[in-house]
């Protein structure tokens, strides 16, 4: 009887320790699930909102230079208009029309009549079209009430055929007529577009079993990836692209060549950015774990050292995802968690003078101590920069609807930094209360970037400053106001009759050689820039004697080269003053001196008789 008591009694103790283990490895079990999804969610968000942020600064890049493409053609279309106003023959004259478009670099010249139909033109297929024979078309509708208007369209399929162009249109000095260019650059703006994408999904380290696509929000075409998926689609990898929202990040479960993978999307404008991980063992390891725990239970003690033991183990499994961003030390070299709401900071990883620094501070408000870091880590120049951007106080506002800021610095021990705030956690109102702080080396990456710029901004053939550094520079001097500055318009005369007759050697020697005459004269007061194949032109500061000087210097040059193959070269120069037109900006300065510059190149050729 004694037994059998003894045996219940055993039974019950089993049975509750067993219950209470089991209770135990259940709420463990769903802490590790909770955490671990909660881990893998941030690691994703923080990576995805990476590439979003620099795929917005690259956005804001082609805007730029997008803009800049439309005051060009625009530029053009007016200067068509000019060189018809002086050349009656050309209006009727579709070889003439053609000529005249080789020379100004666009593809199609349309004139409309004040009725908007189209009479004449390079391409007669489309004479008789008008501002009502398409979308396209009609988008130039408001011209015909406003004789003083000039449009440009962005790349948009024109009407009769659907291929990709950009038309600029204006009246000319007669009101009478409109005349129309149409260029073609989309395949640029693509490729520059996609290759920028490439790279930015190249750059970004990711640990093994991740993946990061971005695609296109249209077609779901993967224009860059980190796994070589270039050309593919979303959808052929098996992710849902109609999953994604904008300004959300949303996840779900996927198939990725056959591995069951956690897929987060976000859709950001144009793009679809996507990153993949493959769900671990953990929750299976967990299952077993708990099933091993619960038969093996015979001693309580036992039972829990077990269970502990799993639980560490699996823990520092489902921590790897999120000590990524600890243990890249190679690449950050500093990185502490700042909790805005408590104003409290918590290293991560740091190095030298910035972990001395935080560590004597770590007892005080989180905003002294990040400024006591800046002052002491920071140089001069950029102190007060530096100052600004980690201010705590207005960091929250700084960051509302953003997911991360930075801004690079000059260190005064450690040379360039790239400092970097990224949201982790956010109030109901989007106010983020918690962000990481990381700071990084980056040296290299500025080195490589002055050399790359420095390379993409000089002309290969004539050393001379590009279009790319014209269009930078241009916006610059617009914010000069100096009696001194002069703007200069030069074109080679006679190139393609030197390229067809002579061969192009010839034709870059005449470049060549025209651009060392504009250097050795120009060069020591102001820039050269070669803007197009045989245009160029000079941003400089002069007073009218210095100016003077330096266009007999420069005649005299063109006037006495010679080169081996062309043994004489002739130009057209558009000077403008801004001490004569002291209401123009520097862009209204250069338009003025193209015109001038293509007077003086029709009189050129109407003197020569040389074809256009």
């Amino acid at each position: 009887m004694k037994n059998n008591t003894s045996h219940i009694k055993f039974g019950r103790v089993v049975v509750c320790v067993a219950a209470a283990t089991a209770l135990l490895v259940i709420l463990t079990y769903i802490v590790l699930v909770i955490n671990n999804e909660n881990n893998s969610r941030r690691t994703s968000e923080v990576m995805i909102n990476q590439v979003s942020g620099i795929l917005e600064k690259n956005r804001s890049v082609e805007e730029t230079l997008l803009a800049s493409l439309k005051d060009d053609y625009i530029i053009r279309a007016k200067t068509v208009a000019y060189m018809l106003e002086h050349n009656a023959a050309a209006e009727y004259n579709v070889g003439e029309l053609k000529k005249i478009a080789e020379l100004m670099s666009i593809d199609e010249i349309h004139l409309f009549d004040a009725a908007g139909k189209i009479y004449s033109g390079t391409e007669p297929k489309y004479y008789g079209f008008s501002f009502e024979s398409g979308e396209q078309i009609a988008f130039f509708e408001p011209m015909l009430n406003d004789k003083e208007l000039s449009m440009c369209q962005d790349v948009t399929p024109n009407t009769a055929e659907g291929e990709g162009m950009m038309y600029a249109i204006t009246w000319d000095g007669s009101g009478r007529r409109m005349i129309q260019v149409g260029i073609e650059p989309k395949r640029l703006l693509e490729e520059l577009k996609n290759n920028r994408v490439f790279n930015v999904v190249d750059s970004i380290p990711v640990f093994e079993d991740m993946k990061i696509y971005v695609a296109s929000a249209q077609t779901g075409e993967i224009l860059g990836s980190s796994d070589g998926s270039n050309g593919k689609t979303l959808q052929d990898i098996g992710i849902d692209i109609g999953k994604a929202k904008q300004n959300e990040i949303t996840f779900s479960n996927v198939l990725i060549n056959g591995y069951a993978s956690e897929c987060s999307l976000l859709l950001d404008g144009e793009y679809v950015i996507g990153l993949v991980q493959k769900n671990t063992a953990i929750k299976m390891e967990t299952m077993l774990s708990m099933l091993v725990v619960t038969v093996s239970l015979g001693i309580a003690a036992g039972a829990l050292l077990i269970v502990t033991n799993r639980f560490l183990i699996i823990k520092n499994k489902q921590m790897e995802q999120l000590n990524i961003l600890t243990s890249m030390a190679d690449i950050y070299y500093s990185m502490h968690l700042i909790n805005l709401r408590k104003r409290t900071i918590t290293e991560y990883a740091a190095r030298n003078q910035v972990k001395e620094l935080v560590e004597k501070n770590k007892n005080v408000d989180a905003g002294i101590a990040v400024r006591e870091v800046m002052l002491a880590t920071i140089s001069r120049q950029y102190l007060d920069q530096a100052l600004e951007f980690t201010e705590l106080s207005t960091l929250g506002e700084r960051l509302r609807g953003k997911k991360v800021v930075f801004k690079d610095l000059l260190g005064k021990n450690v040379g360039w930094i790239r400092m970097s705030f990224i949201s982790i956690s956010t109030d109901t109102s989007g106010c983020p209360e918690k962000v990481i702080c990381t700071t990084q080396i980056i040296d290299e990456e500025k080195r490589r970037e002055e050399r790359l710029i420095r390379e993409s901004t000089t002309d290969k053939l004539t050393h001379c400053l590009n279009r790319r550094a014209y269009e930078k520079d241009i916006h610059t001097f617009s914010d000069i106001r100096d009696d001194d500055f002069v703007f200069v318009s030069i074109d080679v005369n006679g190139l393609k009759r030197v390229n067809d007759t002579m061969g192009h050697a010839a034709g870059d020697e005449l470049l060549s050689g025209a651009a060392k005459c504009m250097r050795n004269s120009f060069g020591d007061v102001g820039k050269v820039y070669r803007t197009g194949g045989d245009e160029f032109a000079i941003m400089l500061f002069a007073d009218s004697e210095k100016l003077a000087e330096l266009k007999e210097t420069f005649e005299n040059a063109i006037y006495n080269w010679s080169g081996k193959i062309v043994k004489s070269m002739s130009v057209s120069c558009g000077y403008v003053c801004a001490r004569d037109f002291p209401d123009f900006n520097a862009e209204e300065i250069a338009k003025l001196a193209d015109v001038r510059m293509y007077e003086e190149k029709a009189e050129y050729y109407s003197e020569t008789q040389e074809n256009v």
